[in-house]
């Protein structure tokens, strides 16, 4: 594997067999995927779902190490500073690889530079919620609110610049209404009072939203993806809803550290993608309230290029801030 990171160009081309013969052979230890989040939520559970399923194709153990901390930023720092092997891992996301750099956040690693893209795993969809008693039960209702009574209705998300604010600013912005941004620190205190009648509108991840929905107290007005879900085909998308053009989401991939050799790269791309397929785990990925992707390297690269351009125009149309 020394030879396969060498620099020089010389060196490099002496080399080329060697890696070719590494990446045949890879994996040949255990590996581990780190998790910058904390246990039990919806990246977490994807990381373990394609860990499980890359230990069972490879015979060789798949750790998943949580490692939270400045919304995601310490465990990708710490793959972005891994042994660019393939053997470290990063669940990587929205928040960290595109949301942080667009608002300008001092960040200790270059997403371009220090972080491989592996695989896109996949999307998870936002839905529309109001409160369930006395909220509107249409987009289009909810807009014509808003329209009569500009400022004086209020959403609120998991806090000042986070996806869910910017999934609720985007709304705003589309459907040209004036509403009231109130954060909060996480998105559970946020449904707490959406349920409770303090806020009027917010937008949650399927996973998380759907808990919400359970309890009786909330509604579902529309949800965020290009085309109807395929776990819920009866809920209409937004865009069909009153705003055209309107799409948002979250996403979670495997990346690696960024000087990991290509063919290392598109090793573990092709297996993770291999493991991926099939009925049975677009199935368990569809339970999680995700869409499953499983893209190759290239095609991953090129959708975060695209959604770090997404965010940089959010930003500067929402004026947000790093906080």
């Amino acid at each position: 594997m020394t030879r396969c990171i060498l620099g020089a160009a010389a060196a490099l081309a002496l080399a080329l067999p060697s890696c070719a013969a590494v990446a045949q052979a890879y994996p040949n230890k255990p590996m581990r995927i780190v998790v910058p989040y904390a246990p039990g939520g919806p990246t977490d559970i994807v990381a373990r779902v394609v860990g499980q399923k890359l230990s069972d194709d490879t015979g060789q153990p798949v750790i998943v190490d949580n490692r939270p901390g400045a919304g995601g930023l310490l465990g990708t720092d710490l793959v972005a500073k891994a042994t660019p092997d393939g053997y470290t891992l990063l669940l990587c996301s929205s928040g960290p690889m595109a949301v942080s750099p667009a608002l300008g956040a001092k960040l200790p690693y270059d997403p371009q530079r220090d972080i491989a893209p592996v695989t896109l795993v996949v999307t998870i969809p936002y839905l529309l919620l109001v409160n369930g008693a006395s909220g509107p039960t249409s987009v289009k209702e909810l807009i014509a609110l808003a329209q009569k009574n500009p400022g004086k209705l209020n959403y609120g998300s998991a806090g000042p610049a986070t996806t869910s604010f910017f999934a609720a600013a985007l709304f705003t912005l589309r459907a040209k209404i004036d509403m009231v941004h109130v954060p909060y620190k996480g998105s559970a205190q946020a449904g707490t009072d959406l349920a409770g009648g303090h806020v009027q509108m917010m937008f949650e991840a399927v996973p998380a939203a759907l808990r919400l929905v359970k309890t009786g107290k909330v509604r579902i007005l529309g949800i965020s993806t290009a085309r109807r879900f395929s776990l819920m085909p009866d809920v209409p998308t937004i865009s069909e809803s009153g705003v055209p053009g309107f799409e948002t989401n979250t996403w979670s991939g495997i990346c690696t550290a960024g000087r990991t050799p290509p063919a290392i790269v598109e090793r573990a791309s092709a297996l993770i993608v291999k493991g991926l397929q099939g009925s049975e785990m677009r199935q368990r990925i569809a339970s999680l309230g995700a869409e499953l992707v499983a893209n190759s390297a290239q095609e991953f690269s090129a959708f975060i290029k695209e959604e770090q351009a997404k965010w940089r125009r959010l930003v500067r149309d929402t004026g947000a801030k790093a906080n």
